[in-house]
């Protein structure tokens, strides 16, 4: 495994001496690329979970089993030492455990501090792990309760005030007579606001709606979490049960699982009472929570080079929206305040949704209400149908689908590179469309005249479909904040402006934040818009628009302002080109009162 400051030899090598990778490049094309594939030791790198750590509880044991002080939620079972927690296991399945705490049943997974190496540990937690004292450690999924995580997570959704109350009741109880009880109102009341939620969240019944919220609750999990022979190994499963759980829980009826698993229903059945009997449990909604904690937990505990942390609500406001045609997600942020003029900000092919702080903070300070959408195949929104010859269609209906959800007729746009799919949401709505400032938009690899340092050799390398894909996972996969830095320096070059931005711990930590997301494996998305435009292959008709801007630096080691002049003027033969003195590539974190003033002239 790599060091953790460094990445794999195939993208090292890459950072480290450009001038040499791009000579073997040009002398050997297909022999460079032979040879980076061979380089590929991704079995070192697993995709890692981006967790809400408020759903988590951490507790620490030494050698005899006594528990150490440690920061912990009030959900987290009170006991004194690891016996006692065993005592109150409900069931055991290896290192997992299920123990009852206040009415609920909280799922826990504990392993020696030597096998904790690799685990996605809270620095905190880590900290205490590495301190000598530690003998176990327990991670036990819960953040239940008022203003809790799963509350936080269903107010992320369009859904309203009963049914939001019902919903999350129901994740914590697993029923909707106790969910009754406890909310004070009649079972049918229940009943009702769980079939109105399902019918608004476009799920077929209630263990959908639960596995859906509670999902998002904990963040975004890897595209493997729910593979039927994870869920197998840590609940000791049979691979029939374990994909009878997996279809039951995303709301498939018996009859349809049995279909799909090709047995009778009567067996799709029993199999359900031995899992219930088995893991203490009495319905499919608490079958749904434990199997997303199961994954979690499993994801977090698994070795990583380097996990990609965990969010924090307070920077990373998150909604979702589910598709009108089928029941996939949609990840987007809404930054406020509700008062304020919209304005989209749209993300790079080589990042997701989140918005630099200095950026949110000049947008603010002049009355704008910062609004940013995960792309199909980023971040916490799922593909759909993206592909690689249309990545923009889908993407262009979810951001109609979401500004119709917050009523908003028409937004003005800010697009960090993303250029192609602003013009493309413009030519197919173009009453949808506002003033656009382009910051930094990029051009076709053929019609670019730089070549420096590895932006140049990545520009060359990307000419090749197999590479772009290789190289954008191995980097996803493999990305700490270290490495990152590293990256970001590497890419800033010479440029005066750039550098000094990476010197700043919040510039590299926006920075980490926006890519991150990728390590989970929902990256395909930005495969796509970088082959697009490595190949040139989007087709950008003119657009006679005179409320746009484009903004480039003429210290940007990837695009030249010329280059990018000669390439967009044709298209946008109306509107403003500007060039920032000794601008960099980072725009947004380095001159964001410029792109604030020029949308305002435009507006």
């Amino acid at each position: 495994m790599a060091d953790r400051a460094n990445f794999s030899p195939a993208i090292q090598r890459l950072i480290d001496a450009p001038g040499a990778t791009s000579d073997a490049l040009r002398a050997d094309p297909t022999g460079f690329e032979a040879e980076a594939l061979a380089d590929d030791d991704s079995a070192g790198f697993a995709d890692a979970a981006l967790l809400n750590q408020q759903m988590l509880g951490f507790m620490l044991f030494d050698r005899r089993g006594a528990r150490l002080p440690c920061s912990a939620p009030d959900w987290v079972p009170r006991v004194d030492n690891f016996a006692d927690l065993e005592l109150q296991a409900k069931y055991r399945s290896s290192r997992l455990m299920a123990v009852a705490a206040d009415g609920q049943i909280l799922h826990l997974l504990w392993a020696f501090v030597n096998e904790t190496d690799g685990w996605n540990l809270p620095p905190a937690a880590r900290e205490a792990a590495v301190s000598g004292k530690v003998d176990r450690v327990a991670i036990i999924t819960g953040g239940s309760g008022h203003n809790g995580p799963i509350d936080l997570a269903a107010s992320g959704f369009p859904l309203t005030g009963l049914e939001r109350r019902v919903v999350v009741a129901i994740v914590q109880t697993g029923s909707a007579r106790t969910a009754a009880k406890q909310l004070g109102l009649a079972y049918a009341t229940v009943r009702e606001a769980m079939a109105s939620a399902a019918k608004r969240l476009r799920q077929p019944n209630m263990p959908a709606v639960v596995h859906m919220i509670v999902a998002a609750a904990f963040g975004i999990l890897p595209n493997d979490a729910a593979s039927p022979a994870l869920l197998a190994a840590m609940l000791q499963l049979s691979d029939r049960q374990a994909r009878i759980a997996l279809l039951v829980v995303t709301g498939l009826s018996r009859e349809a699982t049995a279909a799909a698993v090709g047995i009778s229903a009567s067996v799709v059945r029993k199999e359900l009472e031995t899992i219930y009997a088995n893991m203490g449990i009495t319905s499919a909604a608490e079958l749904s929570r434990l199997i997303i904690e199961v994954q979690a937990l499993s994801t977090l505990a698994r070795a990583t080079d380097g996990a990609p942390g965990f969010l924090n609500p307070a920077v990373e406001p998150t909604h979702f929206a589910v598709r009108n045609t089928s029941r996939e997600l949609i990840a987007w942020s809404d930054y406020g305040p509700a008062s304020g003029k919209p304005v989209l900000m749209v993300h790079s092919n080589w990042s997701c949704r989140e918005v630099p702080r200095v950026m949110v903070r000049a947008l603010h300070a002049r009355g704008w209400r910062p609004i940013a959408i995960d792309r199909p195949g980023f971040g916490a929104t799922h593909l759909g149908r993206s592909s690689a010859s249309d990545p923009f269609s889908q993407a262009i209906d979810d951001t109609r689908f979401i500004l119709d959800l917050l009523r908003i007729r028409q937004i003005s746009i800010i697009a960090r590179a993303g250029a192609q799919f602003v013009h493309a949401i413009k030519s197919a709505a173009p009453d949808r469309v506002g003033p656009v400032v382009l910051v930094s938009p990029t051009v076709p690899t053929h019609a670019s005249s730089q070549r420096k340092g590895l932006m140049g050799v990545m520009k060359d390398i990307f000419q090749q479909p197999r590479l772009v894909a290789f190289y954008f996972r191995h980097i996803s996969r493999q990305m700490t904040i270290a490495r990152l830095e590293q990256l970001t320096r590497a890419v800033a070059g010479s440029c005066a402006v750039d550098n000094a931005l990476c010197d700043d711990s919040e510039f590299i930590r926006d920075r980490f934040r926006a890519v991150r997301p990728f390590a989970t494996g929902n990256l395909v998305g930005g495969i796509y818009e970088q082959s697009l435009i490595s190949n040139g292959s989007y087709d950008a008709a003119p657009l006679t628009v005179d409320d746009w801007a484009v903004i480039q630096g003429d210290d940007d080691n990837h695009n030249s302002f010329d280059d990018v002049q000669r390439h967009w003027s044709p298209i946008l033969p109306s509107a403003t080109f500007v060039k920032i003195p000794e601008g960099g590539r980072f725009l947004t974190s380095s001159h964001p009162e410029i792109i604030v003033d020029t949308l305002e002239a435009l507006t």
